[in-house]
């Protein structure tokens, strides 16, 4: 009889997740999404982020080429942080069986297994917790796969595995809390953390809230506070115990991550982030039906608590269900309301997070709320929804209609222009979601068996499927057979460059072939995409040190996330190591400004302070050190008439009559603020347009090269009124730069690259005593100099210099991620130390008051 319960228990699982699976493949079909049709998943962080670097993960499966530090990450990287946040999913292995340009087929897979995965895991749960096998926890287990959380943030796929894990925490936390072993508690928690620990973080934080909701149910509030903790204090040991031993076990992986973690900007805490205001209000009850979030608004929005109307419509129920406890109704209510409040208030909403509020996807914790919701609604479901009173079973669906038409109108209650701003897509979504809480309250509370099974599979797929198919509607899909031909295009012309090769060395990528597959893609991670070494990155985890050094040499960055390489010009190309070119036209050339990744310099190198809007300044210190001389290298514009015109109250064009002071590129560093660099000409003709919209941001602009003396006449728009020097122009003087490049050509550093080892010679002269490396400064270098280690310093706020003597200095630079080897010992430890205790504690037996979980 045990077997055949087992077999019946496993079948049902086994059908929830393929019900989701199809549900949730039948809307891609139905939108075309590859590889049922000839869209893409390329928008948004997919199409920026985990596109880039699912391929690069792939190229490193196959090729057996895996480094903890990679300079196809922008400038370069301690990639353990990258792995930790987006490649941990054992489910990316999947890609090993696609090529390259087939990643955004593959991306669609996984995701659609894993919701699949989401709805089995949650149907087990609910098998389990409630102690019954029901054909019914197939619809509950597909709400969970499928919730608001899921249909919102998707394309964040690295997120799904974490509501894998959910359901099966909290059966193992299930398990302790009614006596029994901690097994599958220390196991599920630990492959949480492990798969992505910034949700794993957050999971604990609602172990320990689960944790005294559990103990408070299991006593169905019999106790008072302090025998309740005495009655329950081996299962409160053995979870704190379990969590802190699942936390040491993924040590492997969290402590390197925490160590590169500390070189981005996110570990700055800003007070605003900790002050008691509210993160949202009414609408967040639009979510509680379909259609809460969509493309136009799924940045920021409310939390996405949508578990389908019938789940919201049982939660309510099992607050008036007759043959339901108080105590549970009250703990019930505590929790739930605990979990939004937690949302609503800033201070708390940033624990959430890490301590940190994100930028988009303010409410990344909000599928804990649905997984109680869902919880209570099935526990109502149980109960039989007939018994609730009749009064209630009229109130509850009024309520809840109230609810959603109050959160769709509130916002304009009290706007000026009235109900004018609502649009037909928030009628339409509102007529629908009346319509269907009408229909669920009849299949609950009105309706005999067999249409009751008609009406409620019908009710979930319908919301469900709707649901995830209004948050595709709208989105910007990128073109699957056009990104396969032109991905491969850009492979071949790249190859020539690409193709294996031991020598370390940079390529200035401006070529935006593959960009007309994606609706909008900036190129910032086509290094990963193409497996070579630039500079641009787009990464959560970016060194934000190497970042703001780039930046104040000149080049574009947007945000704490993202580096162009958008103002390079030839002193920063000499400076990183820019060996080739790829132009905008596709075009392949040697960089005539290369002199390797790095050359010896004086001590005064050392001594260069980087201004972050003196862009200027900073270069000619960098040349001054590098050859001392009186006459500059930069030479500003001799500007002899300028002309405002202002057009309307935030546009003002400029107009500025000047004389090149030298010949060479001439460059504007804008540091007056709304600089429109689109409208920028010289002499009347329009310059190109930045690749990447720049508007409002420093960069050097390159205006044309030209020769001593040439009259110019430049004209550009800004939101601000013009004052003097906030728009400066300089040239380089050609032949003085190259001059320089010439001297250092010999002595560069050439060197080559296995794994996480670097290797060259660079040749000093007696002046010379330090060799500055194009290389971003980071303390995991253990460098040798002919066989001597020595130690690195700081260069120009971000990249590294070393101790060398006159001659041939032969240099060995061997990386090792800083916390690794501590970070497996604790993991040895946590893993060790739950095995003992364990053992012990089940050798001890369960407690003597141990009873399943209902």
């Amino acid at each position: 009889m045990k077997r055949i319960f087992r077999q019946n228990q496993v079948v049902i699982i086994i059908a929830a997740g393929l019900f989701t699976l199809l549900l949730a493949a039948a809307v891609m079909a139905i939108y075309q999404i590859t590889p049922f049709g000839d869209r893409n998943l390329l928008f948004s962080d997919d199409g920026a982020q985990y596109a880039t670097f699912l391929t690069a993960f792939r190229h490193a499966l196959l090729t057996h080429q895996f480094s903890s530090y990679s300079f196809s990450l922008g400038l370069g990287s301690n990639a353990m942080p990258t792995i930790a946040y987006y490649l941990m999913s054992p489910f990316n292995l999947l890609l090993i069986f696609f090529s390259a340009a087939q990643v955004p087929s593959a991306i669609t897979l996984i995701i659609i297994l894993k919701i699949g995965c989401i709805a089995a895991a949650m149907t087990y749960f609910l098998q389990r917790h409630f102690q019954t096998i029901s054909w019914w926890s197939v619809l509950f287990g597909t709400a969970f796969g499928l919730c608001g959380f899921v249909a919102a943030d998707y394309f964040d796929m690295m997120w799904l595995d974490s509501l894998i894990c959910l359901p099966l925490i909290i059966d193992g936390l299930d398990t302790v809390i009614t006596g029994g072993r901690p097994t599958k508690l220390f196991i599920w928690l630990l492959v949480s953390i492990i798969v992505n620990y910034y949700l794993g973080y957050m999971t604990c934080i609602f172990v320990v809230c689960y944790t005294i909701y559990g103990i408070y149910e299991r006593s169905n509030g019999r106790l008072p506070f302090r025998k309740l903790v005495g009655h329950n204090w081996h299962a409160i040991l053995t979870i704190m115990i379990t969590g802190l031993c699942s936390v040491l076990g993924s040590m492997v992986i969290l402590l390197p991550t925490v160590f590169g973690m500390m070189q981005t900007a996110k570990h700055r805490y800003l007070p605003t982030n900790f002050t008691f205001k509210s993160m949202f209000s009414f609408p967040v009850l639009t979510q509680l039906g379909i259609g809460g979030v969509n493309f136009n608004n799924h940045l920021i929005h409310a939390p996405a608590i949508f578990s389908t109307l019938v789940v919201t419509l049982l939660a309510l129920g099992y607050f008036v269900h007759p043959h339901i406890s108080r105590p549970a109704k009250y703990h019930a209510a505590v929790f739930l309301l605990g979990l939004l409040l937690s949302m609503k208030i800033c201070a708390t909403n940033t624990i959430w997070h890490l301590f940190q509020q994100p930028s988009g996807f303010p409410f990344r914790q909000a599928f804990f709320f649905s997984f109680i919701l869902i919880m209570l609604g099935y526990g109502t479901w149980l109960k039989n929804t007939k018994l609730i009173p009749h009064l209630w079973q009229l109130t509850l669906p009024t309520l809840l209609a109230i609810g959603l038409i109050l959160g769709t109108l509130e916002p304009n209650l009290l706007s000026a222009t009235g109900f004018n701003n609502l649009n037909r897509y928030q009628l339409g979504t509102l007529a629908i979601n009346l319509i269907l809480v009408l229909v669920a309250a009849i299949a609950l509370f009105l309706t005999q068996h067999t249409l009751q099974i008609g009406l409620m599979i019908s009710l979930f797929a319908i919301e469900l499927g709707g649901n995830f198919g209004l948050t595709l509607a709208g989105s910007p899909f990128g073109n699957q057979t056009r990104y396969q031909s032109l991905y491969q295009k850009q492979a071949n012309r790249l190859r020539p460059i690409t193709k294996q090769s031991n020598q370390l060395y940079r390529i200035d990528n401006q070529s935006q072939v593959i960009n007309s597959a994606y609706k909008k893609y900036y190129n910032y991670n086509d290094s990963l995409l193409f497996q070579y070494h630039g500079i641009p990155e787009y990464n959560s985890t970016i060194n934000d040190t190497t970042r703001r050094t780039l930046n104040s040499l000149g080049m574009f960055s947007r945000n704490v996330r993202r580096i162009s390489a958008q103002g390079l010009m030839p002193v920063t190309e000499m400076l990183l190591g820019i060996k080739y070119r790829v132009n905008r036209d596709n075009q392949l050339t040697s960089n005539s400004n290369n002199v390797g990744m790095g050359f010896p310099v004086a001590s005064s190198f050392l001594k260069i302070n980087l201004h972050p809007t003196k862009k200027f300044t900073n270069l000619e210190q960098i040349l001054k050190s590098l050859n001392q001389t009186l006459a500059p290298y930069f030479y500003p514009a001799t500007i002899s008439h300028i002309r405002n015109v202002q057009r309307h109250s935030a546009s003002y064009r400029h107009t500025l009559k000047m004389t090149v002071g030298t010949t060479g590129p001439l460059y504007l560093n804008a540091r007056i603020r709304g600089t429109n660099y689109a409208t920028l000409t010289v002499n009347g003709r329009q310059i190109s347009a930045p690749q990447i919209p720049a508007n409002g941001y420093r960069y050097l602009a390159y205006l044309g090269t030209f020769k001593k003396g040439t009259k110019l006449s430049i004209g550009l728009t800004t939101t601000h009124p013009y004052r003097s020097g906030q728009l400066q122009f300089e040239s380089l003087n050609q032949h003085k730069f190259s001059q320089i490049v010439k001297s250092l050509k010999f002595p560069g550093f050439v060197p080559k690259i296995v794994g996480n080892q670097i290797s060259g010679d660079v040749v000093a002269n007696h002046h010379e005593k330090w060799a500055y490396l194009a290389i971003p400064f980071d303390k995991g270098w253990q460098v040798k100099v002919s066989g001597q280690p020595v130690a690195t310093r700081k260069v120009l706020g971000g990249l590294t210099a070393v101790p060398i003597k006159p001659g041939v200095n032969y240099l060995v630079l061997n990386y090792r991620t800083p916390g690794l080897l501590v970070g497996l010992l604790l993991s040895i430890c946590g893993v060790g130390f739950f095995w003992i205790t364990d053992l012990v504690s089940g050798k001890a037996g369960r407690p003597k008051h141990a009873k399943k979980f209902r």
